[in-house]
Parts: structure tokens; C-alpha cells; sequence
């Protein structure tokens, strides 16, 4: 199945004190790395040797033309990205603070994938079942939200599964209070979810972490399955559940950490499956699920070590070439 990803296309800026590890009160230089979650997922599908299109738009500036070009460097198919007669290409400048913890600054106001239209949704988008991912991002403005949601209900009607990514990032929100209705709004018409368990704690509270993924399940989502950084992954289900521990890694930039792991997950659902019935049946197996997290998780391992996100992404060849080894604990 081809992987169409929604959503934002954007410049990571790295500043050359975070690449080498250091805090500094000195003048900063940068460096431009391609990025935004889900144009990192469809890199890593076709990184991995899946098909996979971004859906989406950029500014029709210098950094929206070097988006394009990256993610067809990466046979990334770009016949659904847009330039915006609008808005300007998002920016996320990555720093440290005197403390050596990573922060993140968002310039999006008026971005240009915010301006995604209904008109912009292309018939052949829908003429075969597909996988589509896509991350809270794409609810976070009235405009986005509605095209999205228009976007999903054709999708679904073709038989695409669907793969909801929370990554969810209040400075995108101009009303953060609003997400959590959103989100879990959708959540529950989804097939898989991703979420880090930060998120949910952001979101939900600590304490409501298990009934939130239970009432996800029982309202009918196949699989569930939420990242710790490092930690073991916890995936629930109606059948099963349990936790698959991450392999070790070396970490220099955790940037498309979570946005590999989906990549990979989705790669193996793609090669394995060619509609929701087929999904269906693969998900219900145990030992298909443990298999595509064991894949998933090393791709995560691999792009930590990398700094930015879509050359961090990992390729088929250095997945099955990895001595990065875990073990299921259920």
C-alpha cells in the first residue's frame, strides 16, 4: 500500500552550539535541516523503500523550494504538496539552554501549511485504499482542521486505514485548551494511534493514561501504541498487550525519533497488507505487531544518532545490517 502523510513540510534550524553539545552565550549560527512530522514520515517510508506522498503545502519561498527538493532527493512523490499563495514556510529554530536541555522555538504564524484547502484535495487522492498518517498539527487552525477532516472521511470511504500520530505541540494551538477534545474526538475513528506518554500526560494527566488508551481500544481503534523516549513501547489492543523494549542508542538528536518509529511501523503495514480487511486480520496477530515495533524501534534507534531528521532516517540496508537487538516482555 502507498503512505500518504498530512501535514507540515518545515525547516528545522539547529544552532552549531547544539550540534556540539554545548551551551553558549556567544552569537549563534545555524544550520537548515529539511523536517516537520510528517514530511519525516514519508521519508521514512520511501527511505525504507515504501511509496509514500506528502500531502500538504509551503511557502513559495527559498525554503519551500528546498523542501521539495529534499523530499523528492528521497523519491518522496510531491504531486500533492502545494506552494501557498499566502503563507511563508514554518520554522522551528532548536537550541540549548544554560542547562544543555534542547528548547524549540516555532515561527508559524500564517504558515503556509496551515492553508491546506478542500480545493486542494485531489480526486486520485482517494481511488485506492492507502495508508494515511497524519499528527495533531493538522487540527490546530480552523482552516487545516476542516480539510483534514474532509480529507479522512474520503479516505476512509476508499478503505485506507488511518494512523493518528498525536505529536502534539501546544505552541501550534491558538486555543491549546481546545486540543484535548480534538484530539480525542478523533483518536477514537482512527485505526492506529501513536502517542508519547508525555503527550498523554500533557493532555490527560498521569493518572488517566490507562483508561484513555482502554476507551481509545473499546471504541474500536486496532492499536494503540505509545512511546517513552528510550523506554519500553506499550501497545494494547482488544486481543493483546504488552511492552517492547527500546534497543540501546547512541544519541546525539532525538529530533525524528517518534516520526521513525511511525515510518517504520507503517513500512511494514504497507508491505505486508493491501486494504483495511487485510489490515485488519494483520493486527489482530500478535506476532505481526511484535515484528513491525521490533523493525520500528530500530529505526528510531538509528536516527537518534544523526543530527536532523530526514537524513538521520535510516534505509532498508542499515535496518537489516543492525546488531541493535530487544526482546519482547508481554
Amino acid at each position: 500500500m502507498e503512505v500518504v502523510a498530512i501535514g507540515e513540510a518545515l525547516i528545522d534550524i539547529l544552532s552549531h552550539d547544539c550540534m556540539h553539545n554545548k551551551a553558549s552565550n556567544s552569537e549563534l549560527d545555524f544550520t537548515q535541516f529539511a523536517g516537520g512530522a510528517p514530511a519525516n514520515v514519508a521519508v521514512a517510508v520511501a527511505k525504507l523503500g515504501g511509496s509514500s506522498y506528502l500531502l500538504g503545502k509551503v511557502g513559495n519561498d527559498k525554503f519551500g523550494r528546498f523542501l521539495i527538493n529534499a523530499l523528492k532527493m528521497y523519491n518522496v512523490n510531491t504531486s500533492y504538496v502545494g506552494f501557498s499563495k499566502k503563507g511563508k514556510t514554518a520554522l522551528a529554530f532548536v537550541s540549548l539552554d544554560e542547562n544543555g536541555e534542547r528548547t524549540f522555538e516555532f515561527y508559524d504564524k500564517d504558515a503556509a501549511h496551515y492553508n491546506l484547502q478542500i480545493t486542494d484535495l485531489e480526486p486520485s487522492l482517494f481511488s485506492t485504499p492507502k495508508i494515511v498518517s497524519f499528527c495533531s498539527g493538522s487540527f490546530a487552525k480552523p482552516l487545516v482542521l476542516n480539510t483534514t477532516l474532509h480529507a479522512l472521511k474520503h479516505f476512509k470511504e476508499s478503505g485506507s486505514v488511518t494512523c493518528f500520530d498525536i505529536n502534539f505541540r501546544s505552541a501550534f494551538w491558538d486555543e491549546p485548551l481546545t486540543a484535548k477534545s480534538v484530539i480525542e474526538d478523533v483518536a477514537k475513528t482512527v485505526d492506529v494511534i501513536k502517542a508519547s506518554k508525555d503527550e498523554l500526560i500533557s493532555l490527560y494527566g498521569i493518572e488517566h493514561i490507562d483508561t484513555t488508551i482502554r476507551s481509545w481500544v473499546d471504541s474500536g481503534v486496532a492499536l494503540v501504541l505509545m512511546t517513552d523516549g528510550g523506554e519500553p513501547i506499550t501497545f494494547s489492543s482488544s486481543s493483546f498487550s504488552g511492552t517492547y523494549p527500546c534497543p540501546q542508542a547512541y544519541v546525539v538528536d532525538t529530533t525524528a525519533a517518534g516520526d521513525a518509529f511511525v515510518g517504520g511501523f507503517l513500512y511494514q503495514i504497507s508491505s505486508l497488507v493491501s486494504n483495511k480487511t487485510e489490515f485488519t486480520d494483520w493486527a489482530s496477530n500478535f506476532t505481526n505487531v511484535s515484528k513491525a515495533i521490533d523493525f520500528a524501534t530500530k529505526c528510531g534507534a538509528k536516527t537518534v544518532a544523526t543530527f536532523g531528521a530526514f537524513d538521520a532516517l535510516p534505509t532498508f540496508h542499515d535496518i537489516s545490517a543492525s546488531t541493535l537487538k530487544s526482546s519482547c516482555r508481554c
